[in-house]
């Protein structure tokens, strides 16, 4: 096992523990963070080695049971009670470890999601309705903006038309998809995976 794995395990429960207690941070801010900071630390970890698989699974355990109040740690105070979009990102990262797939296949989930949340939330506030939403809060330059950042962050092989196609309906997945809209951009950017056969 690699120093430097250890150094990101390491920077990865410091960035956790740092937006916990960084209060001047809205929680809206600290749990976009959250996700894209985790999800980078993830993206430098290997899934074939063993060290980093139980390394995931103990911070996924750890955090749902917080978040379930299933521990005697409370929740984290940028989640919901039984949050579950933190539960199936913690569950689907810890399958993809399991099944020892390449982390960086889930660059998208990790920024494009949080990327929709921060321009449309950003938008409204300053476009108003030149912003609107077109399916519940959803809205146009949110969903924009999972469009260009899964675009961006497709990190296997994949024409222009392909890449195109996958960042398309994986914006619309993670409009319509609710609560479940980190496992909606990671079933659409698996399906591609698989369709271009790198």
């Amino acid at each position: 096992m690699e120093l430097n794995a250890y150094t990101t395990m390491a920077c990865i429960v410091v960035w956790i523990v740092a937006l916990e207690l960084a209060t001047p941070l809205s929680q809206f801010a600290a749990r976009k963070l959250c996700h894209a900071g985790c999800g980078l630390g993830i993206m430098l970890l290997d899934s074939t080695h063993a060290h980093s698989r139980f390394f995931v699974w103990a911070v996924a355990a750890g955090s749902i049971a917080m978040t379930w109040n299933l521990s005697p740690l409370p929740p984290f105070r940028f989640s919901r009670p039984r949050d579950v979009g933190i539960t199936v990102y913690l569950l689907l990262v810890s399958l993809w470890f399991f099944l020892q797939m390449p982390s960086s296949i889930l660059a998208p989930l990790f920024f494009a999601d949080p990327a929709g949340a921060v321009v449309g939330k950003a938008c409204s506030k300053y476009l108003g309705h030149w912003n609107p939403a077109w399916y519940d809060k959803k809205t146009f330059a949110g969903t924009m903006a999972v469009f260009v950042l899964t675009y961006a962050s497709i990190t296997f092989r994949c024409s222009t038309v392909g890449r195109l196609r996958i960042a398309s309906v994986a914006a619309v997945a993670e409009g319509v998809g609710g609560d479940y809209d980190n496992l909606a951009i990671a079933v659409v950017v698996l399906v591609g995976w698989w369709l271009s056969g790198d």
